[in-house]
């Protein structure tokens, strides 16, 4: 190995051996600042035992506290002359002294004397410094802590605190609710004076009545209403006379009504051909039905009627209000849709059996028996309590019933049709007509099926009361009730 290897080695060496020289420099000045940076370790108030001389502290604390006071303690707690009170009667609150805040901020005139008189405890010199904080020092402190004042005091432990009474105060309160009182008392005496000097019928005539509505028999959903408020009244025979031949050629119904003056004490809406022609008129309703079985009202057909009622309003010189806010078109439409939706008949029927067709003799007696009667249509028909039509028994080879014809033929079928629009109790008026038609099955040794045929059991005849029952629901809800007067006029 040369020398110059050697050299170069001993270099190398030397370098380490500096870096390391150094960082172990800078390390030992880092922890010499770190060490002084930091105080010595304090001991602690929770971990550490401390060692505690009660009269030392006990000392220390009066000291401090008659210092804030600016008292001059000249005595030695130990050889205080101030003694506990030991009372076997009654046991008295004991006093726990307290952090006392600094007084030198508050205000001079805050502590009216400061030095305490030497029988004074830490207790009541607390007691009082608190209460002159606070402002509400009212008398003397005097030692309270002997048998006498003790007693007196515990006398007095539940005995209520005496409401301050502030007669400025009360003069405020006193004087504002009696200015207010009065004018008060004076109004209501002027009010009743007023209401007793009014006469009762004037009253009664400020009292504004309820306008009157539509005719009962109208319907916003089926008929396009126009109201005429006249100007001056006028008899019925002069509105009969104008209004002829006005209202011609529609193919869909228009009602006229009227309303009597208001002189009448109980106004009400008749139809013109119902009203007294000597009968003087306030007021008249001109109406049109938007639909029925044939179809909705065309468009040229509502163009005439508004026209034609214009022309009424202007020839008796009265104000036309009209009841539709919407087009009366689409809503002719939306209830011929409806009409076409519901307007369903069930049906089913009774054909002979194996014993062959049944004679119209004995048909006609059974159906009399079940109270069905032969009507001029050559139909039987059941009517319910109301005298109205519940359903309808016909000859299903479409041959009118007549008594000739029952007396000399001979039935094949015939069909039992219930028309749910028209009926009122629909659901009941079907389970009638089904007993009476199981009755006759019966006693004409026939068959009941349906329009193809086939028996009608239990489960069909279930299935049908099912659908009815849906449909009356949907009458229900557009607010036409099968069987009434709207019903039988919009499905006819």
């Amino acid at each position: 190995m040369s020398n110059l290897y050697i050299l170069l080695i001993v270099i190398g060496v030397l370098i380490i051996v500096a870096v390391l020289a150094y960082n172990w420099w800078q390390e030992r000045k880092f922890n010499q600042q770190v060490d002084n940076g930091f105080s010595a370790l304090q001991k602690d108030a929770l971990l550490d035992d401390p060692e505690i001389d009660s009269n030392n502290a006990k000392s220390g604390f009066e000291d401090t506290i008659i210092d804030d006071f600016a008292i001059k303690h000249q005595k030695n707690v130990a050889d205080t002359s101030v003694s506990e009170p030991h009372l076997t009667t009654q046991p008295t609150p004991q006093y726990q002294a307290q952090p006392v805040p600094n007084v030198v901020s508050q205000p001079e005139d805050a502590i009216a004397n400061p030095m305490l008189p030497d029988d004074v405890s830490i207790n009541e010199a607390f007691s009082e410094l608190t209460n002159a904080l606070k402002g509400t020092q009212t008398r003397k402190v005097e030692p309270t802590f002997n048998a006498a004042n003790l007693a007196s005091t515990a006398g007095n432990v539940n005995a209520p605190e005496k409401p301050v009474v502030r007669s400025d105060i009360k003069a405020i309160f006193d004087d504002a609710f009696g200015k207010t009182s009065k004018p008060l008392s004076a109004n209501v005496g002027n009010t009743a004076t007023e209401q007793k000097s009014r006469p009762t019928a004037n009253i009664a005539n400020e009292i504004e009545k309820p306008p009157l509505g539509l005719p009962a028999m109208l319907q916003a959903q089926m008929d396009l209403t126009a109201v005429l408020h006249l100007a001056k009244e006028i008899p019925a025979s002069l509105l009969i006379k104008t209004v002829a031949g006005l209202f011609n050629d529609y193919d869909k119904p228009i009602f006229v009504h009227t309303i009597a003056t208001r002189v009448n004490a109980n106004p009400s809406w008749l139809l013109l051909s119902e009203t007294p022609e000597k009968q003087l008129i306030a007021k008249i309703a001109c109406s049109l039905q938007l639909a029925d079985r044939a179809g909705a009202v065309s468009r040229n057909v509502l163009n005439r009627f508004q026209q034609a009622v214009e022309t009424l309003g202007k020839g008796l010189n009265a104000h036309v209000e009209w009841q539709s806010s919407g087009d009366a078109l689409t809503t002719a439409t939306a209830l011929d849709t409806f009409c076409i939706e519901v307007d369903k008949t069930i049906g089913f029927h009774l054909v002979h059996g194996e014993s062959g067709a049944f004679t119209g003799t004995k048909l006609k007696g059974l159906a009399e028996a079940q109270g069905f009667k032969l009507a001029a249509d050559g139909s039987f028909k059941f009517y319910n309590d109301a005298g109205k039509v519940a359903f309808i028994m016909f000859n299903r080879d479409n041959f009118p019933f007549s008594q000739d014809m029952l007396r000399n033929s001979v039935i094949k079928g015939i069909t039992f049709q219930l028309d749910i629009p028209h009926v009122l109790h629909c659901a009941e008026a079907f389970n009638q007509m089904v007993e009476i038609a199981r009755q006759m099955e019966s006693s004409l040794h026939a068959t009941l099926v349906d329009d193809n045929n086939r028996v009608l059991g239990d489960i069909q005849v279930e299935k049908i009361r099912q659908q009815l029952k849906v449909i009356h629901a949907t009458m229900l809800v557009r607010g036409i009730i099968p069987g009434s007067d709207n019903a039988i006029r919009l499905f006819s």
